[in-house]
């Protein structure tokens, strides 16, 4: 008997200790989960590889669901939109960790899209119509339409006959080719990977409008990854692009290379929130 409690004790020790070793890698639902699942699945399996560790990559809802669980320790590292990003650090001083540099640049728009049959060629061109946002806490996704507003004595509920958050920019540009939405504010990164692929919901949707330039969304550490995983971690990313197999991963889901954190590509950002608020 006391060697089968014995027994148990150790399986559960040894439970307990892999499943202190699992590091769970959060993203923004900014496209869809299957795209989530499908293009970052190299990345989760080469820092799997390199760190030792098993990493659970999980994907919420909304924006304001990944953020909680940064907040509450219960994800490690994440990749986030803009605009969670900033709320995130804004709310409980969530830690930048390094930032996706893509086709050169560290930064990006948003893109206001219409139906390509549509007459529309402006945003004041969409007034008294439906519009598709993303998700609350989205940069590119709503915020940047609310600050345009608001510098204009509007609000979304007034200037747009009826809007509606899809979940995603993927979701937002199905919305406006289906004729489900006359426009959508969106990620113009997600737009264009998604031209480069030929889809055909995009095909189906024509830019009227780009915003000034914002900060890429970057990649973030809570409180609870260790300082000697985070430093483990970032130095693993920023020297991916110098590694044949990291390299190869990076151009699998996208991106150039990681450079170190710069709060400097997040002041037009902080504008912009500050405005919408």
């Amino acid at each position: 008997m006391r060697g089968i409690f014995l027994s148990l004790f150790l399986l559960s020790f040894l439970a307990t200790a892999e499943a202190k070793e699992e590091l769970i890698f959060l993203i923004s639902p900014m496209t869809s989960p299957i795209s989530t699942l499908t293009k970052f699945h190299p990345l989760v399996d080469y820092l799997e590889k390199r760190l030792g560790k098993r990493i659970k990559l999980k994907q919420k809802k909304t924006y304001k669901a990944v953020n909680e669980l940064l907040k509450e320790g219960k994800a490690h590292f994440a990749h986030l939109c803009t605009g969670g990003y900033l709320m995130g650090r804004k709310e409980f001083n969530i830690e930048l960790l390094a930032i996706p540099v893509i086709k050169g640049k560290k930064t990006y728009r948003a893109y206001i899209i219409t139906h390509q049959k549509a007459s529309y060629r402006s945003i004041e061109d969409l007034k008294g119509t439906v519009f598709a946002f993303t998700d609350p806490l989205s940069l590119t996704g709503h915020l940047f339409i609310k600050a345009y507003l608001k510098q204009r004595a509007q609000k979304p509920e007034e200037y747009f006959k009826k809007f509606f958050f899809t979940g995603s920019h993927e979701k937002s540009i199905e919305a406006v080719a289906l004729g489900l939405a006359q426009g959508a504010t969106i990620d113009g990164l997600v737009y264009e990977e998604m031209m480069e692929y030929d889809n055909p919901y995009a095909k189906r949707v024509k830019v009227i409008y780009k915003s000034q330039e914002f900060g890429m969304p970057p990649f973030v550490v809570s409180a609870s990854l260790s300082q000697r995983d985070k430093i483990r971690l970032l130095r693993l990313l920023l020297n991916m692009h110098k590694d044949p197999e990291g390299k190869e991963v990076l151009k699998k889901i996208g991106i150039d290379r990681f450079d170190p954190p710069d709060h400097s590509l997040y002041r037009t950002a902080w504008e912009v929130i500050n405005k919408a608020e």
